[in-house]
């Protein structure tokens, strides 16, 4: 009814294909679902503040133009999840071509300042066409939306082909089920931005750069498995954008992120281990591990390239790296890896562990009360690890390295759960003090893995460490360790 606002709730499986397999795709649904309606050609603009206040604020407005109406939609963020979308939303018909947020403005000028929303302008624009199915399955319901056209902004312009699957009713099986079957005849990967999300990245630059894990936010009210899920929800997310770099070229800075990413997932499924262990753990995790030691090919002779500094860099080593880049692209672009990462989503979300637990008082622990009992119990591995930490072997120091890692990884999950004044103080100190010793840490296993991949080279370089000698890299972080040992933890 126009100008009436309706609120509701979405619940989306998104995904993503080329542009070339848009038919095929098209063919597939056609023969497979029942339509959904006409075709329609859409045309969105999205507005925001000369400050993008709206962005800032985690939302999105739009006014999508379908033959002379003219509905407006104001998006929050919500729970993003890898690929899963869950988020409020705001629509009504308007008047004209510019936003009306009278019936808004209300839950927005606590956000937005109002001086500022009065000023909205077009920030970016897509094109699309929307075809729509549905697929009905033991009285569940899911509307499969295939858009296929282009975003744009100023002289910019990216092309965008996806299919929204969104539950009307019944169980989120149905999306997963219609997943895999889509996966089967045309190669998809996750979905985890939105149209917005991808536009204001095209305002900003034409080209995508490598992105940093995102910062976690847990309410201490959440049980562990509600924070568990978005601990790797969030893991999840931080991989898929970086390997949509990599797909398209190679880049240093996107192979690390896309590595730290699954170390981040691989620690977080390691501390709720016990939550966790169901029949499909095992499985997951070995191929996960897979992916991580096929990146980590490339990356270290990445770092071996690095550590050449000004010396020109041998063909030999170039050609490597070529190669270990394309074999990282393949096994991404492989079908053992989409599966996967569809399954993987599924079983956080709807996983026999969480539905069938059979210690149902793990899953429902309120989280504050097990990430102390985790964060205490992996400083005190690091602890034991370290001992005696001159004298340890490479082996053993690489294993100090890891129990470096894994803590520091969940202190970034949960550090959100501590807010206080004094608790964000030794934090801050606890994350300085962990991250130089994870410098020096990782300095020294360069030390060992460098020579290693550039014996046998002809000429074989000389490798100049812009670190120092073993020794002394040593010694120093002897002292990191004891100095991160001596900080009161900011979760106690």
């Amino acid at each position: 009814m126009n100008g009436s606002t309706s609120r509701k709730f979405e619940i989306e499986l998104k995904l993503e294909l080329h542009s070339q397999d848009g038919t095929k795709l098209k063919r597939s649904l056609r023969k497979s679902l029942k339509p959904g309606g006409q075709a329609q050609a859409l045309n969105s603009v999205y507005f925001d503040t000369a400050g993008q206040d709206f962005r800032k604020a985690g939302f999105s407005l739009r006014i999508r133009h379908v033959g002379k109406r003219r509905i407006q939609t104001l998006k929050a963020a919500g729970e993003a999840t890898a690929g899963l979308f869950v988020r409020p939303e705001w629509e009504r018909d308007i008047q004209g071509d510019m936003p009306n947020l009278n019936h808004e403005i209300a839950f927005l000028q606590e956000l937005i300042p109002e001086a500022a929303s009065a000023d909205l302008r077009p920030v970016f624009r897509t094109t699309v066409h929307r075809y729509l199915f549905e697929a009905v399955d033991l009285g569940s319901s899911v509307e499969a939306s295939f858009d296929q056209g282009a975003i744009r902004t100023g002289h910019r312009k990216r092309s965008l082909c996806e299919v929204e699957l969104e539950l009307k009713r019944g169980a989120p099986t149905l999306l997963f089920k219609l997943a895999r079957e889509i996966n089967a005849v045309i190669p998809v990967r996750l979905g985890v931005q939105s149209k917005a999300e991808r536009g204001y990245i095209l305002a900003r630059s034409a080209k995508m750069q490598a992105t940093k894990a995102e910062p976690v936010l847990l309410m201490t009210d959440m049980t562990s498995a509600k924070a568990l899920q978005i601990i790797t929800q969030s893991c999840i997310r931080h991989f898929r954008l970086n390997e949509t770099i990599l797909s398209e070229h190679d880049d240093a800075d996107a192979l690390h992120q896309a590595r730290v990413a699954l170390r981040r997932l691989r620690s977080a499924l390691t501390l709720f281990k016990k939550m966790l262990a169901d029949e499909r753990y095992k499985a997951l995790r070995d191929d996960l591990e897979w992916m991580a030691a096929t990146l980590g090919v490339a990356r270290n002779i990445d770092v071996s390239i690095a550590s050449l500094e000004s010396q020109p860099v041998p063909k030999a080593l170039l050609s490597a790296r070529r190669r270990a880049y394309a074999q990282a692209r393949a096994s991404l672009d492989s079908p053992r890896w989409r599966k996967l990462m569809l399954e993987l989503v599924e079983w956080l979300s709807i996983g026999r562990w969480l539905t069938h637990p059979e210690n149902p008082s793990r899953c429902n622990k309120p989280i504050v009360r097990r990430a102390v009992r985790i964060l205490d119990r992996s400083m005190k591995r690091l602890e034991r690890r370290g001992r005696g930490f001159t004298p340890l072997d490479d082996h053993a120091r690489h294993r100090v390295r890891i129990e470096a890692k894994r803590l520091r990884y969940a202190a970034e999950f949960f550090e959100t759960l501590f807010p206080g004044k004094s608790s964000k103080q030794r934090g801050k100190a606890f994350g300085r003090a962990i991250e130089a010793l994870l410098d020096s840490l990782g300095a020294l296993n360069d030390l060992t893995v460098v020579p290693a991949l550039l014996e046998g080279l002809d000429p074989r370089p000389q490798v100049i460490s812009r670190l120092h000698s073993r020794k002394r890299l040593l010694k120093k972080a002897e002292r990191q360790y004891i100095t991160l040992l001596k900080i009161v933890p900011f979760w106690q």
